[in-house]
């Protein structure tokens, strides 16, 4: 009887031993090791063991730089939804599908709330050009303390960017995370806007400074 035991006990070790040895051979093997940084060197990746349900690896923006912290931006995203702020979204009723997305991008101040239904409840990350940051900043209780989970991303040219003091809009976001500490907000660096505009160049054939100077000609 008591060898019949430790037989018994010897079994159930073994499939104890093998299930753990199949586990860890599970985990390695979705392992999403650093990946290659692109072309141009724009961002990076690390794997953040049980960081996630799916263990996605988190990637690092070097194009993006935190106002408060100077740190890059990290962030991964799988399936996204970009919610613009046209009053084409009136009506949609498509607010269910857009809050399943795992990233949920919508543009410069455009509200959700009273709009639910059409543009959804959630917000990850705000992209907002450097003209609509007096805007935002007229309700700054909103988008910066009751949403502060949202990452704001701020875009525009060097001038209205620089940290020496001179930077309009870089002055008005550091005054911002002074009062709200807690808010995530990000500008573009001065390499990545110009990547950025020569891509818009390339797309659309005209040049974005020249647009934006003939834009405040014409005002």
């Amino acid at each position: 009887m008591a060898c019949l035991l430790k037989r018994k006990s010897v079994i159930v070790l073994s499939f104890l031993v093998a299930f753990l040895f199949l586990l860890i051979l599970r985990l390695l093997h979705e392992v999403d090791l650093p990946l290659v940084l692109s072309c141009l060197r724009q961002s990076s990746a690390k794997w953040l063991p049980f960081s996630s349900t799916h263990r996605r690896p988190l990637r690092t923006h070097y194009g993006y730089i935190h106002v408060k912290t100077q740190e890059p931006l990290q962030l991964d995203c799988d399936l996204c939804a970009i919610v613009s702020s046209s009053g084409q979204m009136s009506g949609q009723k498509v607010g269910t599908e857009i809050d399943r997305s795992s990233c949920i991008w919508r543009m410069n101040n455009a509200p959700t709330k009273g709009y639910e239904e059409d543009v959804g409840r959630k917000t990850m990350i705000r992209v907002v050009s450097h003209t609509s940051v007096p805007l935002l900043l007229k309700n700054p209780d909103y988008f910066f303390k009751e949403t502060n989970s949202t990452i704001y991303v701020i875009w525009g040219p060097f001038r209205n960017m620089r940290k020496d003091g001179n930077g309009i809009v870089y002055n008005m976001l550091r005054k911002a995370v002074e009062i709200y500490p807690g808010a995530q907000i990000y500008v573009t660096t001065e390499k990545r806007m110009g990547y950025c505009d020569g891509v818009f160049k390339k797309e659309t054939g005209k040049d974005r400074e020249i647009q934006l100077a003939r834009g405040l000609k014409t005002k």
